[in-house]
């Protein structure tokens, strides 16, 4: 009995590890501008996700200062891309939120979210 206990942890052990490989991957090589954490300007349009491979976004949201959700717009949700370019509503001062749901070229679902500051 306590050897299938050790052999059940082992596997059971062996599949995070594994799973956590395959999750880390995923996140490896993506950018994003605004940069996390980034002071810019009222003045920015755009913002960019940089993807080492393809992928396909689905959903890109902001959140404002004052609260309000806005979806950005960019390229067609069934285009995988390696640079998606979404137009930003005019930016007052303030901290933002990006969110994005997209699709690996695997699959995947994928998501993610980074933050910036607008000053004057």
């Amino acid at each position: 009995m306590k050897l299938r206990t050790i052999f059940s942890s082992a596997i059971l052990s062996a599949g995070l590890v594994m799973g956590a490989g395959a999750a880390l991957a995923h996140g490896k090589g993506m950018m994003t501008m605004p940069g996390n954490g980034q002071t810019v300007g009222t003045d920015t349009k755009v913002m960019h996700l940089m993807f080492k491979e393809p992928m396909q976004i689905t959903t890109v949201t902001m959140k404002s200062p004052d609260g309000k959700t806005y979806k950005i717009s960019g390229p067609a949700a069934n285009k995988a891309v390696k640079t998606w370019e979404g137009k930003l509503p005019k930016l007052a001062p303030g901290n933002y939120k990006i969110d994005w749901r997209g699709m690996s070229p695997d699959g995947h679902p994928m998501n993610g979210d980074f933050a910036f500051k607008v000053a004057n």
